[in-house]
């Protein structure tokens, strides 16, 4: 699956992988769901392969999602697909705080 969310007592680990376009992440934010309060949550994103400014929203909204409940976000590698775009539209820094 693209988008994957799996939760282990109070840790949080959501995986996006493949295709993060236009046409296949718009149906993906209604499964973005809130996070309880303080939870830690890990993002990998590992497993992308191709992506646009759809992809990078995405992962924007799950961060978030993350931040309205107070959760400890944890940001693994970008691959280069999602690196060259965060470096476009000027995100690194941004990013770059929630990266381990």
């Amino acid at each position: 699956p693209i988008f994957a969310h799996t939760i282990s007592q109070d840790a949080h680990y959501v995986t996006l992988s493949g295709a993060l376009t236009m046409e296949s992440v718009g149906a993906l934010y209604q499964d973005v769901k809130s996070f309880p309060q303080g939870a830690s949550v890990t993002i990998d994103t590992n497993g992308v392969t191709k992506a646009d400014s759809s992809g990078l929203a995405l992962l924007t909204a799950i961060i978030r999602r993350a931040h309205t409940a107070d959760a400890r976000v944890k940001l693994l590698p970008l691959p280069a697909v999602l690196s060259s775009i965060t470096e476009i539209y000027g995100l690194q820094e941004i990013l770059s705080a929630y990266r381990v």
